[in-house]
């Protein structure tokens, strides 16, 4: 008896783990080619000078904290439709398919029109940078915010086949797209001399391309075929409307917390590390993209497969799957603790050779590591919150963590303290471990469980 139990038990680990797989490798794949293409604009970006890094660190600071306002709408989209489909009910499924489309269609272009015609009030009012780096970030930066309302569209349309376990389809196509922007990049900046403007234009290119392929799919994958019958979805509900805006409000204020004060870190790192230290800043940031390949993958399986549990009622499944998930996040971390200890000054000259640049780099690279081990724990119980639908808990973690305690942090360790860079670089790490902390906490209630939505 004992023996058939104990097989019982580990076919159903087996399961678990091949599903994870499933649905994150396709995930952690399309995450390697954009963190790739993210590499791709660095390296050729920075080609062309510091003040040219520079700019281009502080406009993806800036077009963040907007991009990520389109949470809004996918974090309810990702708990509605997991759960939706979890119990079998596709013509709920279609109908907030439809609804989190049209809302993503209008915040996306409110926000596109307003950040494009106050892109240049937006750098001085939060970075304030010297006037040559201002016109650079101006010109890369204007171009970005109008592809806005692609990044919101883009973001709800994979949200939803990934809702319904395909992981794989998002993957060819943003796949696809990000090849385009990577061809485009060196064609536009050097062949055409636009300079920094063409890394921005072959941005925009790709993310019209794959809103207009990923949204073929799912017209067939979930409408039949029928474009009428897609449309008329997205007539307003506002009762559904109302319950994906209630999920994913939560999880925006969540979402936005990171990239604001992120703004305002490196507006102090530009005051006290100067071009050097944000460049610096910024292309740390792009190699740390690589860490969080595997732990968003998981991240998304976890809420997926969460959100489809509670929909068939397996209360008890969720647990299993989040604790592998657990195992399989702590792998990740220690692996990449090698290159990033070990060898930080010969990852940061590939990308430039500026030795000031290089040694800040360094600094960063290994201060915020050590508290980066940490992330384990928001990343996976903050996708068994998401896919519960209980994005509350994240939202409070993150905003104590990373605004009401970071930037304070921030200040005083590099300004009172003298610390420079270096005091940016622990306040950084100190956030992670208190945002793990608050999260563990929070998970230990077991109230996600029981969340209705």
């Amino acid at each position: 008896m004992g023996k058939n139990i104990s097989n019982i038990t580990d076919d159903r680990f087996s399961n678990d783990i091949k599903k994870i797989f499933m649905l994150s490798w396709p995930i952690m794949v399309g995450m390697i080619l954009q963190s790739l293409l993210g590499t791709i604009d660095t390296y050729f970006i920075a080609k062309l000078g510091t003040s040219e890094a520079a700019a281009a660190a502080l406009s993806n600071s800036a077009s963040s904290v907007i991009f990520v306002i389109s949470t809004l709408v996918s974090a309810g989209t990702i708990a509605l439709v997991s759960r939706s489909y979890g119990e079998g009910d596709m013509e709920a499924v279609r109908g907030f398919s439809g609804q989190s489309f049209y809302l993503s269609l209008i915040f996306g272009l409110i926000l596109s029109i307003l950040c494009f015609l106050n892109t240049q009030s937006i750098i001085k009012l939060v970075f304030n940078p010297e006037p040559s780096v201002a016109v650079l970030t101006e010109n890369y930066l204007s171009i970005v915010f109008i592809g806005t309302i692609f990044v919101f569209l883009n973001s709800v349309l994979r949200t939803i086949l990934q809702s319904l376990g395909d992981t794989f389809t998002p993957l060819v196509i943003f796949g696809i797209s990000n090849v385009i922007n990577a061809i485009l990049d060196p064609i536009l900046i050097f062949t055409f001399h636009l300079g920094i403007r063409g890394a921005a234009i072959s941005t925009v290119i790709s993310m019209v391309f794959s809103c207009l392929a990923i949204n073929i799919v799912i017209i067939n994958k979930i409408y039949n075929s029928s474009l009428n019958q897609f449309i008329l979805s997205m007539r307003l509900q506002l009762d559904i409307g109302i319950r994906i805006l209630k999920i994913g409000g939560w999880a925006c204020i969540q979402q936005l917390a990171r990239p604001i004060t992120g703004v305002f870190m490196f507006s102090l790192v530009y005051t006290v590390g100067g071009g050097e230290g944000t460049a610096a800043f910024g292309i740390g940031g792009q190699l740390f993209n690589y860490t969080f390949i595997f732990l968003v993958g998981l991240s998304t399986a976890i809420s997926i497969m969460v959100g489809q549990s509670l929909g068939r009622g397996d209360i008890n499944g969720c647990d299993k799957i989040i604790k592998e998930g657990l195992k399989l996040a702590t792998l990740n971390m220690i692996l990449f603790s090698l290159p990033y200890l070990i060898f930080p000054a010969a990852i940061m000259s590939v990308f430039i050779k500026d030795p000031l640049v290089i040694k800040t780099g360094v600094e960063y690279l290994r201060i915020v590591y050590i508290g980066l081990i940490f992330v384990v724990y928001p990343t996976i119980y903050g996708g068994a919150f998401q896919g519960s639908g209980d994005t509350f808990p994240p939202m409070i973690s993150s905003l104590v963590a990373n605004v009401v305690l970071k930037l304070p942090i921030a200040y005083i360790l590099a300004k009172a303290f003298n610390m420079g860079t270096n005091g940016v670089w622990i306040a950084v790490a100190l956030s992670v471990v208190i945002e793990a902390v608050i999260m563990i906490l929070y998970f230990k209630t077991n109230r996600w469980k029981e969340k209705i939505i």
